[in-house]
């Protein structure tokens, strides 16, 4: 059946309408965001001391960020060490501001600290409203060039110490799995503030050996480390192999039985997360989405990348949905290899 004239116009006129609203709402959102943010701070909290990678991509995100939300306002880093990123993650989910002007930067062993059932957690990672990741990349446990230590066969035969920050932090995770799945002897040694100064007890000759949650993050703040062969990698944990570390051995191939590689599997997902940002589950859903979509803005940000290629910092994005998949297949691995992880760790 054909419409009439004075129907199509009729019909025009109700799209068009229709349209113009959708168009009036979407700018009526864009604006309200424009006038929340303008004149604001927006805190990016770090869980880690100054100088560490969560430090150097966040303070890199800060410098790019105000530039794609609306209102442009100031962007600035907090660092809040404490117990690996709990503290910080407790802060931003249960106590900071919830109108959208704190962002969580913290450890990506927090999510699977909340799924195992670790102490002292304020947060639920499965509530959390994911912004992204700014790189992912395998991590790393090293020795320090004068120990004598250059493979794991030589952790396996000899205690080797190894300096942590605290007992869900990525040293003490693959410290801990590789002592019962692969059998080294790694003496975990806790207390530190941050990477950097686990560096420098490395240097020192406070500790043998240390753990990184990403390469990408190790090369950038300590290249010379790996031009002047100060540091030996010992191995990689990752979910797959990583081109830039050649032959150095996949954690999960050392694994030996069904359950145990499905315990190092679960270990190794944080490395999937990496840099990640995440707000509140209370910040208003409209404030998340302009916050979202900000962020994906600026990790394509010629500038930012610009600056990131001049530093040697690497840009390997994930979206907020990626990252909500990696944190539900993690809560879907059985409940008893869960269990199992969690008292391999100590967090139950």
């Amino acid at each position: 059946m054909h419409m009439s004239i004075k129907a199509q116009r009729l019909a025009g006129l109700v799209v068009g309408s229709a349209l113009a609203a959708f168009g009036a709402t979407i700018s009526a959102q864009a604006q309200t965001g424009a006038e929340f943010y303008r004149g604001k701070t927006v805190s990016i909290v770090v869980g880690y001391a100054p100088g560490g990678g969560y430090d150097i991509y966040s303070r890199l995100l800060s410098r790019h960020l105000s530039a794609h939300i609306p209102g442009k306002p100031t962007v600035i880093v907090q660092n809040m060490p404490g117990a690996a990123g709990v503290v910080a993650s407790n802060y931003v989910y249960s106590v900071a501001p919830k109108d959208g002007t704190v962002i969580a930067a913290v450890d990506q062993n927090i999510p699977m600290f909340n799924l195992l059932g670790g102490k002292g957690v304020q947060y639920d990672i499965s509530k959390v409203a994911w912004l992204g990741t700014m790189a992912s990349s395998n991590g790393v446990a090293m020795s320090w060039h004068t120990t004598g230590v250059n493979t794991l066969g030589d952790v396996k035969a000899h205690e080797v110490s190894i300096g942590t920050t605290g007992s869900n932090d990525d040293a003490y995770v693959y410290a801990k799995a590789l002592n019962t799945l692969v059998g080294t002897q790694f003496r975990i040694i806790q207390g530190y503030s941050g990477t950097s100064s686990v560096n420098i007890a490395m240097e020192n000759g406070e500790v043998q050996a240390m753990g990184r949650s990403s390469y990408y993050g190790f090369a950038s703040q300590r290249p010379d480390w790996l031009r002047d062969k100060k540091v030996t990698i010992l191995v990689q944990i990752g979910l797959q192999k990583q081109p830039e570390l050649g032959d150095i051995p996949l954690f999960i191939d050392l694994v030996p039985g069904v359950e145990e590689k499905q315990i190092a599997s679960l270990v190794s997902m944080p490395t999937s997360i990496g840099y990640s940002h995440w707000l509140s589950p209370d910040v208003p859903a409209e404030r998340a989405r302009i916050l979202e979509a900000a962020y994906a803005e600026t990790l394509s940000d010629p500038e930012l990348l610009a600056e990131a290629k001049q530093q040697g910092i690497e840009i390997r994005p994930r979206t907020a949905a990626q990252i909500r998949e990696l944190v539900k297949a993690a809560a879907d691995t059985p409940a008893q290899v869960r269990a199992k992880a969690a008292a391999i760790l100590g967090w139950n």
